[in-house]
């Protein structure tokens, strides 16, 4: 078997165990359900849904949304039971959004699933807790896990991409993905602020951040667009340069 008859193959493959990761997880968060907060969960549904609908594109089959920051929130309070709650709708809003194949639905559904995993493993090994009353308490965990987040989420993503297109993991991962650091940073940051603001104030202080997560989200896009015309600028100099060579 040629290795263009064999990569397809992989990458079905590669596809289909990352959707059965998921599954589990899901299936584990699901296991820990609670009708405890019901309404707060809802609300953190809904808005995670409304965010993944004003997601950022960032190149062919590949964007970020503030999506995730209500993603990480719920896993902040309600574990991986909030995960799984909001994974899936967050999926269904991208498809709503741009209209996507089942196959990229069904990965992007266990790569999310296994960031948000990855966000509450490292959120709550750290001791983070959204019962604290300092800040400070929960800032550095909140953080870490952001970026745990981030690197499991865009890993998964830059693997596809790597099968698919037949280039090195690491440079598609430091070429797509090592700028947005900051950014998923930030989000953590903004994460835990929706995670204490809901503990200790209630759920209809959700509100209070659907400004700071627009303007994140107007940040984002402006940033991937001046990587966008970076990148055509980079390819024009390119085929300069080529066209000058061949003459």
């Amino acid at each position: 078997m040629t290795d263009a008859h064999g990569r397809p193959r992989l990458l079905a493959a590669y596809v289909i165990a990352t959707a059965i990761v998921g599954l589990a997880l899901t299936a584990w968060g699901i296991s820990d359900a609670s009708s405890h907060q019901a309404l707060m969960l809802a609300a953190l549904v809904v808005a995670a849904c409304g965010a993944e609908l004003f997601a950022v594109e960032l190149f062919v089959d590949s964007h970020v949304s503030v999506s995730g920051a209500v993603l990480m929130a719920a896993g902040a309070i309600f574990g991986m039971w909030g995960v799984a709650a909001t994974a899936l709708p967050i999926i269904v809003a991208g498809h709503v959004r741009c209209r996507t194949l089942p196959y990229k639905d069904v990965f992007n559904f266990g790569a999310l699933t296994i960031a948000g995993a990855a966000y509450v493993a490292v959120f709550r090994g750290l001791d983070g807790d959204v019962n604290a009353t300092s800040l400070s308490d929960v800032a550095a965990p909140a953080v870490v896990a952001g970026l745990a987040n981030m690197a499991a989420n865009s890993v998964f993503v830059a693997g596809a991409i790597s099968l698919d297109q037949h280039q090195p993991l690491p440079g598609v991962w430091r070429g797509n993905y090592l700028w947005l650091v900051p950014q998923y940073a930030a989000l953590g940051a903004v994460a835990i602020g929706v995670a204490l603001l809901l503990t200790h104030v209630g759920t209809w202080s959700l509100v209070l951040f659907a400004l700071p997560l627009v303007s994140l989200s107007e940040a984002l896009h402006t940033r991937a667009e001046a990587m966008k015309m970076r990148s055509r600028a980079l390819e024009a100099i390119g085929s300069v340069h080529d066209h000058r060579r061949a003459a």
